[in-house]
């Protein structure tokens, strides 16, 4: 829940339960709330909010709530399930709100954006949303396509942004770009001017890649194995089981050396959780081990952060 303290001159401060005014099928699901940012204006609260469910990390949903009447709309929902052909197209998709809290700088100057960073499967990438027509908006990325991760340092006004952006090949680097948020694009003659580039500095890593891995590897004969009906003990405490068809992924580094004849040897990183993910950026460890000669594979499997709600609890 939210609280508010009403801050009056000469009387006493008293916390109170904000009482939100659904507008929407989507907001009447919210059963927990945070992250709170006014709007420059002062009229509009926008907060992330989650239904009620039991996986931690899980996808959010962005509403906005004029101060006034409480009555609180939702500008990105939940996404049950990942975009169809996210790993191809990773500057235009969106798999749904994987984010812990907005930015307090969140809102543009005369509160008609909101910018939010995001899990994009194996990618963090950031976005921004219009308020008044909940039209989300793609801006233009360093790397493009190429992208691993990129997030907004700082902002000056509404069109100079500090970027960090990263991937497999490149460690962080910063950038100033100049940004039309009407098209989301970098302003003609306005090239991103790069403050800390280290683009090639990463000696040992020649490649990566991001592969789609459908679910019918394993999904397909797992179907024709009914499950034992559970004992009586755990009658009515199991949760109902949920399935997904969207694909999930695995990253690929790849040594910059020549291969072997028999090929690179490999090895396997899992990350933890199970709702957490493996990202796709820069890292130390694997560049040590690319410089063995070994290439190395991480998966995001069923049940990971960044890929809409259905798979995160298909685990």
């Amino acid at each position: 829940a939210l609280y508010h303290v009403a801050l009056k001159q000469g009387a006493d401060s008293v916390v109170t339960k904000l009482e939100i005014n659904p507008a929407d099928d989507a907001s009447k699901l919210m059963a927990s709330h945070r992250s709170p940012r006014f709007s420059p204006c002062g009229t509009k609260l926008a907060f992330l909010a989650t239904r009620d469910v039991v996986t931690h990390n899980t996808c959010s949903l962005l509403a906005v709530m004029d101060w006034t009447t409480r009555q609180t709309t939702t500008l990105i929902d939940v996404v049950e399930e990942a975009e169809f052909g996210y790993t191809q197209h990773p500057t235009t998709a969106f798999n749904g709100l994987f984010c812990g809290s907005l930015a307090k700088t969140c809102w543009s100057s005369d509160s008609r954006y909101i910018f939010f960073s995001t899990q994009l499967g194996a990618r963090t990438v950031w976005k921004y949303v219009d308020v008044q027509t909940k039209q989300m908006m793609h801006p233009a990325y360093i790397d493009g396509a190429a992208t691993g991760a990129e997030s907004v340092l700082d902002r000056a006004g509404d069109d100079w942004f500090l970027i960090s952006t990263s991937s497999p090949v490149r460690p962080p680097s910063v950038f100033l770009v100049h940004l039309d948020l009407a098209t989301g694009k970098y302003t003609i003659g306005q090239a991103p001017i790069a403050v800390v580039d280290q683009k090639g500095l990463s000696k040992h890593v020649g490649d990566w890649k991001i592969l789609s891995v459908p679910t019918s590897v394993s999904d397909g004969p797992a179907s024709k194995n009914p499950q034992p009906p559970p004992c009586a003990e755990l009658d009515g405490a199991l949760l109902p089981q949920v399935t997904s068809s969207s694909d999930f992924e695995a990253m690929i580094w790849l040594p910059s050396m020549d291969p072997p004849k028999a090929g690179f040897p490999v090895i396997l990183d899992v990350h933890g959780g199970p709702h957490g993910s493996s990202p796709v950026l820069y890292r130390v460890m694997y560049e040590y081990l690319a410089a063995l000669g070994f290439a190395i594979v991480s998966i995001n499997y069923r049940g990971s952060t960044g890929y809409g709600l259905r798979p995160l609890e298909s685990l």
